[in-house]
This record gives C-alpha cells, sequence and structure tokens, in this order.
C-alpha cells in the first residue's frame, strides 16, 4: 500500500516536473514580454498548482492510511491472538492450559462472556483451581458491567475456598470495595496480600492503592 502511493506520488511529481521543463524553453525561446510569454506564464501557474495539488492530496492521503493503521494496530494483534489460541484449543481440545490462553485473550479482548465460558470449560478439564475460578470471577464481573453479581461472588467464593491468598481474587474484591466508596474493606484486601508477600509484583501497586485508599477513607470521616 505504502509503495504504492509513493509510487503514484512520484509519478505526478515527475510528469509535471516534464512539463515545466517544456514551457521553460519555451518561455526562453519566445522572449518575455510576448503573448507567448503570457501564455507560458498561465501555463506555469497551473502546472505548479496541480503539482501542489497532487503532491498534497497523495501525501495527505498516505498519512492518513498511517493514522488508520495505528488506530488498527491494536485490535489486530489481539484478533491475531484469539485465532491462534483458538487454532491450539482445536489442536488440543482436552488441554486446559489451550482453554485458559484463549479465555486469557478474550479477557484482554474484551469479550468477557466467552471468557467465561472458556475458564468454566478449562476448570472442566482440569478439575477445581483456585486461580481459574478468579480467572472466572474477574471475566464475570466485568461481563456484568463491573459489578459484584451473586455469580461472580460466587466464583469469588470458590477460589479462596481453595486459596485463601488467591491473588486475582483478592485483587478483584479490592477493587470493587474501593469503586464502591467501601474503602476500610479494600484496604484490608490489599493488606492481607502486601503482608502475606503473596504478590511480590504487585508490592508497589499495593502499597499505591492503600495509601490512596487511606486518604479516601479519611475523607470519608
Amino acid at each position: 500500500m505504502a509503495d504504492c502511493m509513493n509510487a503514484l506520488t512520484v509519478l505526478v511529481l515527475v510528469v509535471g516536473l516534464g512539463w515545466t521543463a517544456v514551457l521553460a524553453v519555451d518561455y526562453r525561446r519566445r522572449g518575455r514580454g510576448t503573448p507567448g510569454a503570457r501564455t507560458f506564464m498561465a501555463a506555469f501557474a497551473a502546472v505548479t498548482f496541480v503539482l501542489s495539488a497532487a503532491g498534497y492530496a497523495s501525501l495527505g492521503r498516505w498519512s492518513d492510511w498511517q493514522v488508520e493503521k495505528t488506530n488498527h494496530d491494536v485490535g489486530y494483534l489481539l484478533t491475531t491472538q484469539i485465532t491462534e489460541a483458538q487454532r491450539r484449543v482445536k489442536m488440543a481440545p482436552q488441554s486446559a492450559a489451550a482453554r485458559v490462553a484463549l479465555g486469557d485473550a478474550h479477557l484482554e479482548a474484551g469479550f468477557y462472556r466467552e471468557a467465561v465460558e472458556d475458564y468454566r470449560a478449562a476448570i472442566g478439564l482440569s478439575g477445581p483451581r483456585a486461580e481459574l475460578y478468579g480467572k472466572t470471577a474477574y471475566a464475570l464481573y466485568y461481563r456484568d458491567g463491573r459489578r459484584m453479581s451473586g455469580e461472580a461472588r460466587a466464583a469469588a467464593d470458590q477460589a479462596l475456598a481453595l486459596n485463601r491468598l488467591d491473588v486475582q481474587t483478592r485483587m478483584l474484591l479490592g477493587q470493587d470495595a474501593f469503586l464502591n466508596g467501601r474503602y476500610e474493606e479494600a484496604i484490608a484486601q490489599w493488606r492481607m496480600l502486601l503482608d502475606s508477600g503473596a504478590a511480590p509484583a504487585q508490592t508497589r501497586a499495593l502499597r499505591n492503592a492503600i495509601a490512596n485508599a487511606e486518604s479516601r477513607a479519611r475523607q470519608q470521616d
């Protein structure tokens, strides 16, 4: 696409410059101030205008294409990721790991209903696992518009029954509490993870979240 646009621009400019050169020779042959010279000046102005318009239009469309391509890059990558995950599921339909990978791809793309189905299928293949119930609760929460529905709460409870320090579940419960103004509850969820060392990669994020919640809690008093 880029090569075609560049080639078109170059072709227009080369042809236009060729005509300009021809007119310049004619201008010098006829001499200044003659009717032929005036004809040349009008023609030269027209050629210059056409060249400018053509170059601007071509380069402008190329610029627009670049912007459009950038905007669609993320969607393209996510679509590719989902397609690859689907291919792996077809190749290994009894693989819980393949199902989880497909669920993660759907979740990242915002296909929460599909992610729920994938995680539940993975649970059916692998048996009960805290992290899978935590992922299911997360997908249900966002499927229902960031609302802790009965389904999401049940999945979260199942995750914590298997592992009381399941990171994704505790993070989700803290997030829901924070968004709904229950700051002390949010602090308790996040501090549990911080104090236990269950989420070392999230240590800084947890400290910042706790500090933010404590500040909000003081404002409520």
